[in-house]
């Protein structure tokens, strides 16, 4: 599949190199688009003060429990940081481009090249990591009628409102039927036993329902409902059945919630509001606030053994990567995923997360950010919040190019069983540079038209 998708990358390079830029209007010749993101971490502690410090996990939730040599190996008795790369200072680069054949096909693809560590040395093959994305559609339209073919990686992939599948990588495919409002849609994702130890075979997703019903004359107001079956190769305990619902206003606010049950009863449901605001010139905030709760048999055997470090070597930093390894723009992704919550296997578990990002503008170029991300976890056995924060001063000399110092609580996190993030009890300095790659979007969970 690697191989694949970098022969198909090759391809597109070529065509590109072969052929002269078009205007959008012109619909019978090749269009593309090149661009180029990157990032650039470095985190230090204050002076006098050990590089790994202490983290914050909820008690009952061991690292690596019942695995005596790999707890051992990668100093997993205390609460230290164990590591963190961007202590030694990485970064990564992206190269793709998004070509546009004829009316209705397109494929973006990029190279992505990540170096975990300054100090180990640009030719270290202990630090260095090479992947591929690959992403294509084809979509037509005939009157009311429209169908949509897309298929490949899926960055940021989310389905029907985010109960379960959301804030995760996946390959997948998507086929879909839609008749003005009213659609049919099916789905596939791919396993997920190895990329973040959910222990799922290939997933299989029917759904239906209405997009953009608008609810007002104005057409400022509108709602979508979608009623669904997912399933898995190796289900233990039958399929969800789902139901989710979103009303979006003035495309600035937006409530949602998503429900799932099993055949045994098993439930899980999702309760969001998100909000984005402009208040004079100068400041923005966004808002979101969620919760979600999951029964005690609705997360059973959704769990699995995954190392993103090579188990019998300890946790140094030039053992940062073995079979499965964390992309480092991992680190601008939110706390909440599925797999914070199929951790407590057993046991009722209850979610309230609350998030905040706001920019006060101080010149024309630069800003004082500040990032909240609260996630409130209940389970049976103990009540726990992570608390992340980040704040900071960003200079915006070019479009979306972001360079920051600031000032947080969060560092990447190489011991869990998915990707995720640590909790330290006292802050790192940050210092970051960020461009993400222009069209590789977060993944819609509706699966819109992509003509141009």
């Amino acid at each position: 599949m690697q191989k694949l998708k970098l022969l198909l990358l090759a391809v597109c390079i070529c065509q590109w190199c072969h052929a002269q830029e078009t205007s959008p209007k012109d619909s019978s010749k090749l269009r593309y688009e090149l661009d180029m993101g990157f990032g650039m971490y470095y985190q230090f502690s204050s002076f006098g003060q050990s590089a790994l410090k202490e983290a914050n996990f909820p008690t009952t939730l061991e690292r690596r429990p019942n695995e005596r040599q790999v707890r051992n190996n990668w100093g997993l008795n205390d609460d230290l940081v164990t590591d963190n790369p961007f202590f030694h200072g990485s970064y990564f680069a992206k190269m793709g481009g998004r070509f546009f054949f004829g009316d209705g096909f397109q494929i973006s693809g990029s190279l992505i090249a990540e170096q975990r560590g300054f100090s180990d040395g640009v030719f270290s093959r202990q630090t260095l990591n090479f992947y591929p994305y690959l992403n294509a559609s084809y979509s037509k339209r005939y009157g009311k009628f429209s169908y949509l073919i897309q298929a490949g990686d899926f960055w940021n992939y989310k389905s029907y409102e985010g109960l379960t599948f959301y804030n995760l990588e996946t390959q997948s495919w998507v086929v879909k039927l839609q008749y003005d409002k009213f659609y049919v849609k099916h789905m596939g994702v791919g396993d997920l036993l190895i990329g973040i130890g959910l222990g799922i075979d290939d997933l299989y997703d029917y759904s239906t329902g209405f997009e953009s019903l608008h609810l007002n004359d104005a057409k400022s107001v509108a709602m979508d409902i979608r009623f669904g079956y997912s399933n898995n190769r190796n289900s233990r305990n039958g399929g969800f059945y789902n139901l989710s619902t979103k009303v979006t206003v003035a495309e600035k606010s937006e409530f949602y919630a998503q429900t799932s049950f099993r055949r045994q009863g098993n439930a899980a449901f999702l309760i969001g509001v998100k909000d984005s605001r402009e208040i004079g010139s100068k400041f923005r905030i966004d808002l979101l606030a969620e919760l979600r709760s999951y029964s005690a048999d609705f997360n059973l055997g959704y769990a699995n053994i995954v190392y993103y470090r090579d188990p019998e070597e300890p946790s140094s930093y030039t053992n940062n990567r073995n079979r499965v390894f964390i992309p480092l723009d991992f680190f601008e992704r939110p706390f909440s995923q599925w797999a914070v919550f199929t951790e407590y296997q057993g046991e009722d578990v209850l979610g309230l997360v609350a998030r905040v990002d706001a920019s006060y503008t101080l010149f024309r170029q630069s800003s004082i950010d500040v990032g909240l991300d609260i996630n409130y976890i209940s389970s049976d056995q103990e009540n726990f919040t992570y608390f992340f924060y980040d704040i900071g001063y960003v200079v915006r000399p070019y479009k979306d190019l972001e360079i920051s110092l600031s000032m947080t609580n969060r560092v990447s996190n190489l011991d869990k069983n998915y990707p995720s993030l640590y909790l330290t009890s006292s802050p790192y300095f940050l210092v970051r540079m960020y461009k993400p790659l222009r069209f590789v979007r977060e993944n819609d969970a509706r699966h819109q038209l992509l003509i141009q």
